[in-house]
């Protein structure tokens, strides 16, 4: 019908575009609000003398890890809903098969008893051994299991690369007196948008 087909091409927006642009939002704002990150990730796609490409993902383990970071902090869907298929008990509840059990990346990715100051932005945590256990056990802004998003593996790549080449081109600034006030719909978008400064680099 064609409301399904509606929904369908609804969906792919949603999976496809907004929430890839929610995270290289998010990304960048935090990126411009860091000098030091900013300059680790221009040194590195420096190191490449031509445009970059897919192939070159493997050597821009920093970038990486500032999606990954970006990620953490503001998952582009916050809440996740799911219906067990048989009853479970979880914590000392009962839960029914068919009830709706809402589980928050949001929540779960900035919880103090399992990251080391989880409100901040710090990529170099990705290489520190905080981050041993907090991938498999807390970190699921694609989601986790046979429901695991099927588009993460090129949205993670797609997003290094875009994030290196916006900063290869550009020095961003935040805007004074425009902090983004992150609100939930269907992803974590800025209340009244992200507002940043881009200076075109020389040379």
């Amino acid at each position: 019908a064609d409301h399904e087909m509606a929904d369908q091409v609804a969906i792919f927006f949603l999976a496809g575009h907004e929430t890839s642009a929610s995270a290289l939002a998010w990304a960048l704002y935090l990126v411009a609000t860091d000098r030091t990150v900013q300059l680790r990730i221009r040194d590195e796609a420096h190191k490449k003398q031509e445009d970059l490409s897919f192939s070159d993902i493997s050597g821009m383990k920093f970038t990486r890890d500032v999606m990954r970071e970006a990620l953490r902090l503001y998952p582009p869907v916050p809440m996740l809903v799911r219906e067990p298929q048989c009853p479970l008990d979880f914590r000392d509840r009962t839960i029914r098969a068919g009830d709706q059990v809402v589980i928050s990346p949001w929540h779960l990715q900035r919880h103090e008893r399992l990251w080391r100051d989880p409100d901040v932005f710090d990529p170099d945590r990705w290489s520190s051994d905080n981050i041993e256990r907090c991938p498999r056990e807390a970190y699921i802004p694609f989601s986790a299991g046979p429901r695991v998003c099927p588009g993460a593996g090129f949205a993670m790549a797609e997003s290094v690369l875009l994030l290196s080449s916006l900063i290869r081109a550009f020095e961003f600034e935040p805007v004074e007196d425009r902090v983004p006030e992150p609100i939930a719909h269907l992803t974590v978008r800025a209340r009244d948008g992200i507002w940043l400064k881009a200076r075109p680099m020389s040379g």
